[in-house]
């Protein structure tokens, strides 16, 4: 199976952020045409740049033109599959063996050490238990085209609006109450100079243990 190829098209459109004068400026040094032509390449309409390319150097091509502004699209080209003739066909010789069938090896499987040990005096047939009978006689089917659930209408209350008032749209319900600041006096502080340490490490002496009256036995 031959390489898929790619068509690059061009629409007349630039990367976003890139001058249009910019994009065709670097269009006519790429492509090596005049403004006039470079002019009507950037009518909208789509045109085919590269017909035929690689993978490999149509990404190529449309990162360079990427990188000069302008926006490309890669397109597969489609490969029509040659129907087959009759020329394309190869015969084997009468009585050619295409597909030989695989015969699967015979396994000898050892039952000399298998033993079975059955009396059959003590064989017999197990009873099979009768279904339970179960009592219908007092189930009757009710065959009326009464309903078995009875509805019941629900009274809607009757609620006194007379005393409810609606405020205009758009009027605050709840009234925010503003929290004064409190005012904290803060004359009777002072601060420390930059770098002061806040606590000061003090050093303890190890203490002094009188062991002398201490004696150990050991048995």
């Amino acid at each position: 199976m031959s390489e898929p190829t790619f068509k690059i098209t061009f629409k007349g459109k630039t990367i976003r952020g890139v001058d249009v004068a910019r994009a065709k400026s670097n269009f006519s040094k790429l492509f090596k045409l005049p403004p006039n032509k470079v002019e009507v390449m950037f009518d909208g309409k789509e045109r085919t740049l590269k017909k035929e390319l690689p993978m490999e150097k149509a990404s190529q091509l449309r990162a360079v033109l990427k990188k000069a502004g302008i926006r490309v699209s890669l397109v597969k080209n489609v490969v029509e599959e040659k129907p087959l003739g009759v020329d394309d066909w190869e015969l084997n010789d009468p009585g050619t063996v295409i597909l030989r069938p695989v015969k699967q090896p015979e396994r000898h499987i050892e039952t000399s050490h298998i033993k079975v040990d059955v009396d059959f005096d003590k064989l017999e047939d197990k009873p099979q238990p009768d279904p339970p009978e179960v009592d219908v006689d007092h189930i009757a089917i009710d065959d009326t085209e009464e309903p078995i659930v009875m509805t019941k209408e629900v009274e809607i209350p009757d609620i006194d609006l007379s005393q409810l008032t609606v405020d205009e749209p758009g009027s605050i319900i709840v009234h925010h109450k503003k929290i004064e600041t409190p005012d904290i006096p803060t004359d009777a502080l002072s601060l420390d100079e930059a770098g002061k340490k806040i606590v000061e490490k003090k050093s303890i002496p190890e203490p002094e243990i009188d062991i002398s009256n201490i004696s150990l036995n050991v048995k």
